[in-house]
């Protein structure tokens, strides 16, 4: 290794030596001549005050120059040019001179490290806070551009699978005769009509157990004058058959209701039509399958007037105000005509797919 190398690696060393014996030093902060070195500070700075102001006078008095003119540059080019002169010579007189240190017991030297530091921590402080709340904005949009960025792949993604497909399509058909097309057209759809009506059977069949099990009862609680629909989920015979008192709850069922007064009282609502039945050794309808019977016929009517000459725009008359008619208000199902609460039609929701 050359000897130059050498001599710079034993200084580098040399150096961290030194500095870590600074750094293991203590710094002499003996609390009992604090004060006094304060008191010798600030009286060092007031003489140097003293002595600043006294040669200022001084000069005030020898010169017969206006100092507050002369602080200004003159629009005199010619008093310009002596002011820089004067400020020049000024300065190379003060040039060679000593510079004001104070003395070496002098604790000025920590004041304005201490005041320094402490301008230091606090701008470094105020830096953080305006940095962290930089940084959150800065995150939150990051995870906003992040999240967009994801939905454009993934609808790129589906549009050049949307493109192939149809680029395959279109080399399939380019290859069949017309008459192929049709038979795979007519195929398809009545594939597609097959699960259709598969569907619907499905759906027509859970509508009428969600019918049967848990709609009916509460239809017929919000009739007999009852919490509304939702409000109370599980409805028994026995608390139907009681009533209700006139703020909503469930009457005691101490004392039985005659067959007789129930069944005038499902007369009264639901009519006689709900208590028709086609064989009289049947037992008469319940509040509940009154219910479950005008829900069903309501549903019925309403979806023969869907399809029905009018379409979407024709609306069913009701005979009354029924818990069922309002349930498939709330439900989004159904509406009332805007300015005839007795007629009402389904929400047709394939409606603007059709046009």
């Amino acid at each position: 290794m050359p000897q130059s190398q050498i001599a710079t690696i034993r200084k580098i060393r040399e150096y961290a030596k030194e500095a870590h014996e600074l750094q293991d030093d203590t710094m002499d902060l003996d609390p009992s001549s604090t004060e006094a070195r304060l008191a010798q500070t600030v009286k060092e700075l007031q003489t140097r005050v003293q002595e600043q102001q006294a040669a200022l006078d001084k000069l005030k008095s020898q010169s017969n120059v206006d100092l507050d003119a002369a602080a200004h540059a003159s629009e005199d080019p010619r008093q310009k040019l002596q002011q820089l002169i004067a400020v020049k010579d000024a300065y190379t007189r003060l040039k060679p001179t000593a510079t004001f240190l104070p003395a070496p017991g002098s604790v000025l030297p920590a004041l304005l490290a201490a005041r320094t530091l402490q301008q230091n921590v606090r701008a470094t402080k105020q830096n953080i806070t305006s940095t962290q709340a930089q940084l959150t904005t800065k995150e939150a949009t990051l995870r906003r551009e992040e999240g967009n960025l994801h939905d454009a792949n993934l609808l790129t993604q589906a549009m050049e699978t949307r493109i192939e497909r149809l680029r395959a399509q279109r080399e399939d058909r380019s290859q069949k005769t017309p008459a192929q097309l049709a038979r795979e057209l007519i195929a398809a759809k009545r594939a597609q009509k097959k699960d259709y009506d598969t569907e619907m059977q499905r759906l027509g069949e859970a509508m009428n157990d969600f019918i049967n099990d848990y709609l009916s009862g509460m239809l017929a609680a919000e009739e007999l004058g009852g919490p509304v629909v939702g409000d109370m989920l599980d409805v028994e015979d026995d608390t139907l058959a009681v009533g209700f008192t006139k703020k909503g709850r469930a009457k005691s069922t101490k004392k039985p209701v005659s067959e007789k007064t129930r069944q005038r009282k499902i007369d009264q609502i639901w009519g006689k039509k709900a208590a028709a039945v086609e064989d009289e050794e049947e037992e008469p309808p319940t509040e509940a399958e009154a219910a479950d019977a005008e829900m069903r016929q309501l549903i019925e009517n309403l979806f023969a007037t869907l399809v029905g000459p009018g379409g979407g725009k024709a609306y069913f008359q009701l005979e009354r105000d029924s818990a069922a008619s309002r349930f498939l208000v709330r439900a989004k199902i159904a509406q009332f005509h805007p300015r005839d609460a007795k007629k009402l039609r389904l929400i047709d929701f394939g409606r603007e797919l059709d046009d």
